[in-house]
């Protein structure tokens, strides 16, 4: 089998409903996301390389309040379109984004139809990881496919985990504080779970001003994740029109090793002329 492409409107209105749902109350505050995510590093010699020769148009999968896309396009990467399913990220992405002329669309990753076709499409963010099921996965992997040139690349990340990390945290413990633009301190903690069933890993987030015993910034917020091995996703990608061209530890170019998983993908599609 290869990708042959996103449902059609009327199917992928009716196989929505399949879906699992992608929790986005972590997104509904876009300062605090700004605040927690820290700024980005476009600098990396895999991911910006790979930006600076794309010959067209460049798609973000999963672009959040513009973390990414607005500093390529300050640096003069033309052509850009972010797409998200988060309205209030978009709306605080076209406001830090000004005259940058970016194309911003809200859409789910899993179902979307944009009416043309991309030299470059990327998800930065362990994107891929947000869909809970093969059906989910397989739904992105299609819509990429079909919004992918010939001769376009695919290049995305996944939170890359050796079993050995897979231990439940259940006790919340302090993950790092960072500075309210109003001067004050918001200290992030969390749990970890793992469904090992499932392949599931669930954080639950916690904000407090000040300190361990501050005043929520907000009602904790659960992040839930799919971890994949390595060699289960190239076969996904294989069998869904897809081959791997090359993969790194991270984006500065560090190889895997038996401590340092694979975590970044750069993929093409699997055409006749170029089986592998």
């Amino acid at each position: 089998m290869t990708g042959g492409g996103c449902p059609s409107r009327v199917d992928g209105r009716r196989k929505a409903h399949m879906f699992e749902p992608i929790n986005l109350s972590a997104y509904a505050d876009p300062l605090l996301d700004e605040l927690i995510s820290g700024e980005p590093n476009i600098e990396h010699v895999v991911f910006f390389d790979t930006i600076r020769l794309a010959q067209g148009p460049i798609l973000e999968l999963g672009c959040g309040y513009g973390r990414i896309t607005i500093p390529l396009a300050q640096r003069g990467i033309p052509d850009l379109t972010g797409l998200d399913l988060s309205a209030p990220s978009l709306a605080y992405a076209r406001s830090k984004a000004g005259e940058l002329p970016i194309r911003w669309v809200e859409a789910d990753v899993r179902d979307f139809h944009l009416g043309r076709q991309y030299a470059l499409i990327f998800a930065r963010g362990c994107v891929f990881d947000f869909m809970l099921t093969r059906r989910d996965q397989e739904a992105m992997l299609a819509c990429v496919y079909q919004h992918l040139a010939d001769d376009g690349k695919f290049m995305f990340d996944i939170c890359e985990r050796l079993p050995s990390q897979m231990v439940n945290q259940l006790e919340e413990i302090e993950w790092f504080t960072v500075t309210h633009p109003n001067g004050r301190q918001i200290y992030v903690s969390g749990t970890d779970r793992y469904d090992y069933a499932q392949q599931y890993h669930v954080q639950t987030c916690y904000e407090r001003w000040d300190g361990p015993q501050g005043e929520l910034v907000r009602p904790p917020w659960e992040l839930a994740l799919r971890y994949t091995m390595p060699q289960d996703l190239e076969t996904l990608l294989y069998y869904n029109g897809f081959k791997v061209v090359a993969k790194y530890a991270t984006y500065d170019g560090a190889l895997a090793t038996a401590e340092k998983l694979p975590g970044v993908f750069i993929c093409e599609k699997r055409l006749e002329n170029n089986e592998a």
